[in-house]
């Protein structure tokens, strides 16, 4: 993949991903639906794919993409697909999974440096920015 075929894949991915933030799922999937082989970015793809079909109430149609996410995602980036698969086993009457879904989504990671050190992960915005001591959203 080259750097112009990435850039273009970033640009669809901010942009789907602030489609969802503005909860305007169809929009968000439309985008999605441009981007042909998200190369290194399969993982972001699924998981904004999976939240789009969410939102759209397709609940077992998101399921696949949020599965796909979680698996290429490493614990703990993958809590929020776990988080979203859990809503879409509950909305298909799979309430064994979704909960199952709900616990990897919650559980905290230890750290690898340090025995019995925990790492709390706060789930945000894939496109954001940490300057120093300041975070901001990447400019869409």
């Amino acid at each position: 993949m080259n750097h112009e075929i990435s850039y273009k894949v970033v640009k669809r991915l901010a942009a789907a991903e602030g489609y969802l933030e503005l909860e305007l799922p169809q929009a968000a999937l439309s985008e999605l639906n441009r981007i042909g082989d998200a190369g290194p970015f399969n993982a972001i793809e699924q998981l904004l794919r999976g939240e789009a079909l969410t939102g759209l109430s397709q609940f077992d149609e998101a399921i696949e993409p949020l599965k796909k996410a979680a698996d290429l995602f490493p614990a703990p980036m993958n809590r929020r697909a776990w988080a979203s698969l859990s809503k879409c086993y509950a909305s298909t009457g799979q309430d064994s999974l979704a909960n199952e879904a709900l616990v990897a989504s919650q559980t905290e990671v230890a750290s690898q440096g340090q025995p019995g050190v925990i790492v709390q992960v706060v789930m945000q915005p894939i496109f954001t920015a940490v300057l120093g001591n300041q975070v901001r959203q990447i400019q869409r």
